[in-house]
């Protein structure tokens, strides 16, 4: 339950040995390369510059991960319960590069593309065809060949459209027009399409627009039905064509796993060539600097002579613990290590501090049972948990995924035993503490479990203190906390508890002297005095926010009550549509399951976002900074294979 130690290396090898150095180091996988400094750039140092590779492969993973998509979406969906059954294929890493060397991806994705490519343009052709069918259809009954409109010699024909708003206006105001033909074609959207016939249509024009008459150019060749026919005959044909183009698409779906394999070679190629990048080198010399695990110094070193044959050059010291480019590695086990993922998602410790997931886990875990407080569904996800895990063969990221929740699930039951509730109250429990009566009680618990939780995380700032050889400061920095919090609650509770007199008199003294040892001490890293005291009068100042860090225990109480209060609703309203009819029952047991279920999700999902905001918030700002470096091992994290170096 650790940091995993590191030690630093410099490696002096040749040049001509750089390509099976990193293919020997990247089988080690448990090495992080890091960029040399380089202090006097006259040495005849530089960078080993493979920027177009880098490029390259970069090019080439977005066109196989662009082929794998196309290819997955035309696959046969496979049943999820069989592959999570199956899990993930496993290849060693030479295995795995074998396959991706035999496979002809070049050939395989111009093919792919030159196929997609074609239905874009099949697709974007029928867009085409369907807006020119759209813009000719109110034309349909238009018994005329538009190719002929302009032959006519003493009258002008012209179509276009009126809004229907105008149409009668229209009809009445070019009624008295001689020699003038007006013919409705049809409606659509508002507007009236028409044939116009004039034998004087310069004077007819004018009274046409005047009433909103817009010219229309029919673009079309005949008769405008028979136009629509041809255009329904080319769709009818491109779609026959994209379905046979689809269908030879999926007839390489079976290239799905080489594509992944070849894409999983390249991320392997890609993590090497970014090592490489940071090499530096002289005119025949490459020097590598990086960190392994400790306790794998001695394989280090074997690999390097056989891979080398003892003609190198290495430099390994422990790393230094106030490096902060030292990577990092957690090492936990069991209960702890199923909470890495909120150290995570917080930042990684840096090399000088603590590893702060197994003293998170048991607070993140009883703060979330405290929320989600309901034996019910506790013990549902608790079983449903325990059945994947035995049947499901998962990679240990999703292991360690539900086991986080099934710890979770765990406090569940237990906070839903004490507050007496299964499925808000389904099955009647007697409770130890009643929240509907005992609300008191919970926020003096709320409250307990603060003081315990925020005193906690200051222990860690002393202990961390301590180890570093400075326990003046683990005492001005966390013991005069220590004695004016509890001198201040023994102040606020004393009268309360019946303490005598004289412990309330000391209680208060403690509470003045360490303040004043706060306001003396807390800036004694500052030059001047006014320095001095302004930082120790704001340091200080800070208890305010002692009580907001306190208070914010008080969501333990209210997330837990309001996921109660809604179960206990859902219940009311099942229970009324149970007594009302067989019907009522079946409808009743349907609103049960769901909404019972809904409720759950969100108590999960608040008991998560804010077990972590108090893990966050409250303890890490005490002790707490991170910003580690991770590790970067050579082998990628396959989302496809599980990927071994042995």
């Amino acid at each position: 339950m650790a940091i995993v130690k590191m030690s630093k290396f410099d490696l002096y090898s040749f040049d001509y040995d750089r390509e099976k150095l990193l293919e020997d180091l990247q089988k080690f996988n448990y090495v992080h390369i890091d960029e040399k400094k380089v202090e006097d750039e006259n040495q005849g140092i530089r960078n080993l510059d493979n920027s177009e590779q880098i490029v390259s492969t970069s090019e080439k993973l977005t066109k196989v991960k662009w082929a794998i998509d196309l290819l997955e979406k035309y696959s046969e969906k496979h049943n999820k319960i069989d592959e999570l059954k199956q899990g993930k294929k496993t290849f060693r890493l030479d295995e795995l590069t074998k396959k991706a060397l035999d496979f002809d991806f070049d050939d395989h994705y111009k093919e792919l593309s030159s196929l997609d490519k074609q239905l874009t343009e099949l697709d974007q052709n029928n867009q085409t065809l369907n807006q020119k069918k759209s813009e000719l259809t109110p034309w349909e009954n238009l018994d005329l060949d538009i190719s002929k409109i302009d032959d006519f010699e003493r009258v002008k024909v012209v179509t276009g459209t009126v809004s229907d708003k105008f149409i009668d206006q229209l009809k009445l105001n070019t009624k008295d027009i001689e020699d003038i033909y007006i013919e409705e074609i049809s409606r659509n959207s508002g507007f009236v399409y028409l044939l116009v016939i004039a034998k004087d249509y310069e004077k007819a024009q004018d009274i046409l627009r005047d009433n909103g008459f817009v010219n229309i150019n029919i673009k079309s060749h005949g008769l405008v039905k028979d136009e629509i026919k041809n255009i329904d005959e080319q769709i009818i044909a491109n779609k026959k064509h994209y379905k046979d183009i689809e269908d030879q698409i999926k007839s390489k779906t079976d290239l799905t796993e080489q594509f992944k394999i070849y894409h999983d070679y390249l991320e392997n190629n890609s993590l090497k060539e970014e090592a490489t990048s940071k090499i530096k080198k002289t005119d025949k010399i490459d020097i590598i600097e990086g960190y392994i695990p400790t306790d794998k110094e001695k394989d280090f070193e074997n690999l390097l002579q056989n891979s080398l044959n003892n003609k190198y050059y290495l430099e390994m010291n422990p790393a230094d613990k106030n490096d902060p480019n030292v990577p990092i590695i957690l090492k936990n086990r069991g209960f702890a290590k199923a909470f890495e993922s909120i150290t995570g998602m917080y930042s990684l410790p840096k090399y000088n501090e603590v590893d702060p997931t197994p003293l998170l886990a048991p607070f993140y875990c009883f703060f979330s049972g405290m929320m989600i407080g309901d034996l019910g569904y506790g013990l549902i996800v608790f079983l449903a948990i325990i059945v994947a895990l035995k049947i499901f063969n998962l990679d240990e990221k999703k292991k360690q995924f539900l086991k986080f929740f099934m710890f979770i699930s765990i406090t569940s039951m237990f906070w839903g035993y004490i507050y007496g509730s299964f499925f808000g109250g389904i099955i009647p429990m007697t409770p130890i503490i009643d929240t509907s009566k005992n609300a008191m009680t919970l926020i003096v618990l709320c409250l307990i479990f603060g003081f315990i939780h925020l005193f906690f995380a200051l222990g860690i700032k002393a202990y961390m203190l301590i180890r570093d050889h400075k326990p003046l400061d683990a005492f001005y920095d966390v013991g005069l906390w220590y004695l004016i919090i509890i001198s201040i609650l023994v102040l606020l509770i004393g009268k309360t508890l019946a303490l005598p007199a004289v412990a309330l008199t000391i209680a208060k003294w403690i509470a003045i002297a360490s303040a004043v040892g706060i306001v003396l001490t807390a800036g004694r890293d500052a030059k001047s005095i006014g320095g001095k005291l302004g930082s120790g009068l704001y340091s200080l100042y800070g208890i305010s926010g002692w009580i907001g860090d306190f208070v914010s225990y008080m969501r333990l109480m209210a997330l837990g009550l309001s996921g109660a209060y809604i179960a206990v609703a859902i219940n009311m309203i099942v229970k009324m549509m149970a007594e009302s009819s067989i019907i009522g029952f079946i409808f009743g047991l349907i609103v049960f399951v769901v909404f019972q279920a809904f409720n759950a999700f969100l108590s999960y999902l608040s008991a998560y976002v804010h077990s972590a905001r108090l893990i966050f918030v409250e303890m890490f700002n005490k002790f707490y900074e991170g910003g580690g470096v991770p590790f970067k091992k050579l082998i990628t994290e396959s989302e496809y294979f599980n990927i071994t170096n042995k």
